[in-house]
């Protein structure tokens, strides 16, 4: 109890802007109250088609149920426990995006999601909506401003998506340098558009281009950063990393001495139905906040400032352990 009393004092004191835009405290608590009853909604309809074994099949399965276990919504035989009431519908422009987002995955299915049945352009169609709403973008903007972005001249983005970030971060600095790279030819491409440059080359100081996986990736931007950068940028990223430990013992390699990792990550004790849409788009792990710390840690970090643990998501600042 005490723990959540001191995050909530804390999303109040680091995200008052995204709060206040969003309508005020109330209003986003009710789109919040929207993403568990849809949580709630979407497991039982995967409980009852597929079973419990879909957690170990499925990683949207299992992000609904851990993060519903937690909650205390679902027991552990995976039958409901309780039921959260439905919300009135929210009348601030953000929040009605954020469960709008909602209503539209819940028309795809989450039975088809569970059983990998759902149409990929779809569901790639959504992404791409996601990351272009406003809330959405106005949570991004409160994020890059809160790890103050514009102290960093040289930026590293592993999967670096479709640019939204990036972008984001040119909106309020001019980095010296900025590279980026993405395991999908489509993303970067993307991302390139977005950014005005072209993918493989290095236009302005903005490099994006497409490698199999983050220890190549860092063996191609030691060639445009041979001094390292001073931040490497992840926000929403892990859960896209094919093997986090691994390749974030490789990112740290390309961090200059006293270069920092700024992490944001949706995480298990965040918003249940919003993380399990993510996962539907290709995620490879779920997290809670405490397996984000120990990954980190295994990878060979150390934290150097936690701003929150969970609400809206996982915030800190890391920087490699040097001997």
């Amino acid at each position: 109890m005490y723990m959540r009393l001191v995050e909530e004092l804390n999303v109040l004191r680091y995200y008052k802007p995204f709060i206040e835009a969003a309508g005020g405290v109330k209003q986003v608590q009710t789109a919040l109250r929207w993403s568990e009853w849809y949580a709630v909604k979407w497991w039982e309809e995967v409980h009852n088609d597929l079973g419990l074994q879909s957690i170990r099949e499925s990683v949207f399965a299992r992000a609904l149920f851990i993060s519903l276990r937690i909650r205390g919504y679902v027991r552990e035989d995976g039958n409901i426990k309780k039921r959260p009431e439905k919300p009135e519908y929210p009348t601030n422009s953000y929040a009605m995006e954020f469960v709008d987002l909602h209503e539209s995955f819940d028309r795809i299915g989450a039975v088809n999601v569970a059983a990998n049945k759902a149409d990929e352009n779809t569901l790639a169609v959504l992404y791409s909506t996601m990351l272009s709403q406003g809330w959405y973008r106005l949570l991004r903007q409160t994020f890059l401003r809160l790890i103050e972005i514009e102290r960093y001249p040289a930026v590293f983005e592993p999967v670096v998506k479709e640019g939204h970030t990036a972008a984001a971060v040119m909106e309020i600095t001019t980095p010296r340098m900025y590279i980026g790279f993405d395991y999908r030819r489509d993303n970067v491409e993307l991302a390139s558009a977005t950014l005005r440059t072209r993918p493989g080359e290095c236009g302005g100081g903005i490099c994006i281009f497409q490698a199999p996986t983050a220890c190549d990736a860092v063996k191609t931007a030691r060639r445009y950063a041979p001094s390292g950068v001073d931040a490497v940028l992840m926000l929403h990223t892990l859960y896209w990393l094919l093997d986090p430990v691994k390749e974030l013992t490789c990112i740290s390699q390309i961090i200059a001495p006293g270069g920092k990792l700024l992490v944001g990550q949706q995480v298990v004790e965040s918003t249940p139905g919003l993380i399990a849409i993510v996962t539907s788009f290709g995620a490879k792990h779920v997290f809670s906040w405490k397996g984000v710390e120990q990954i980190l840690r295994s990878a060979g970090y150390q934290l150097s400032r936690r701003y929150l643990r969970y609400m809206p998501y996982y915030i800190a600042v890391w920087e490699p352990k040097r001997s």
